[in-house]
């Protein structure tokens, strides 16, 4: 029989932590100050950096859904930080895509021109050289 345990990691620093844990024995922060304190938009943008794909994904699918331009940069970061997760990379630029065109979406499509995944750099292209992106873009 398998045993499957939850793992719970700070949300600051990612180390392994007992569920429920006030502070990080690891990073010292106080947890529940810290997710009281943040606004809920800068702790989706911290959460890309988590090392669970699940919540990675989740914090993709939310920004995108915020459409705020300042997420198109560090979202583009996220897909390459996780280079092999190619399904990843393509919520990526789809997420990038449905945000506010500007500068921003620009940066981040380009960004993605340098992912190891041949099909997110194609993505990435076709969405810079897409109609509707291109023509608001300055």
């Amino acid at each position: 029989m398998r045993l499957f345990v939850n793992h719970h990691y700070c949300p600051l620093c990612y180390a392994e932590i007992p569920i429920g844990s006030q502070s990080c024995p690891a990073c010292g922060r106080d947890i529940e100050a810290w997710e009281r304190d943040t606004p809920y938009f800068d702790r989706l943008i911290w959460a890309l950096r988590n090392p669970h794909p699940e919540v990675r994904m989740g914090a993709i699918l939310s920004l995108q859904n915020h459409q705020r331009d300042a997420a198109a940069v560090p979202l583009a970061r996220c897909a390459l930080a996780a280079p092999i997760d190619v399904i990843q990379g393509l919520a990526v630029v789809q997420a990038i895509t449905r945000l506010p065109a500007g500068e921003q979406q620009r940066q981040a499509l380009t960004l993605l021109n340098e992912h190891p995944a041949h099909s997110v750099r194609v993505a990435a292209t076709a969405a810079l050289h897409a109609e509707g992106t291109t023509s608001s873009l300055p």
